[in-house]
């Protein structure tokens, strides 16, 4: 893999998950750098490995209590770096949590569910 592959993380406290996710965009995106996070906190360490789109999950904190939420990594994600696309992912069908994320910055919100693999394909297809 060369220098200048796109990278693209996936940041999601479910491991099994985010395995089938990257494993579907390793099989789509030939090329392409796909690594994966539990939690935020260690995405934004690692930023400055300058992805060309994050997938970030609205729960992220469901398992460690203590850790920030999608919309406070979100905030830190674009304090830091306006221009990087970031595609929200969650299980919340609501109309309020996705313009809520979309107001933070986010440029798409995707539902879990039986598409959400393909539509964060297209995603990062038309923002990479």
């Amino acid at each position: 893999m060369t220098n200048n592959s796109p990278i693209v993380f996936i940041v999601d406290d479910e491991p099994l998950l985010t395995e089938m996710l990257s494993d579907y965009l390793k099989d789509r995106f030939a090329g392409f750098n796909i690594k994966s996070f539990p939690t935020g906190e260690a995405c934004l360490q690692s930023l400055d490995e300058q992805p060309s789109v994050v997938v970030l999950d609205y729960y992220l904190n469901s398992k460690e209590k203590e850790a920030a939420n999608g919309i406070d990594i979100l905030k830190e994600i674009k304090k830091q770096n306006k221009s990087l696309p970031v595609i929200m992912l969650s299980s919340q069908e609501s109309y309020g949590t996705a313009a809520q994320t979309i107001m933070y910055g986010a440029v798409h919100y995707v539902i879990k569910g039986q598409d959400a693999f393909e539509d964060i394909f297209q995603l990062i297809k038309a923002n990479v």
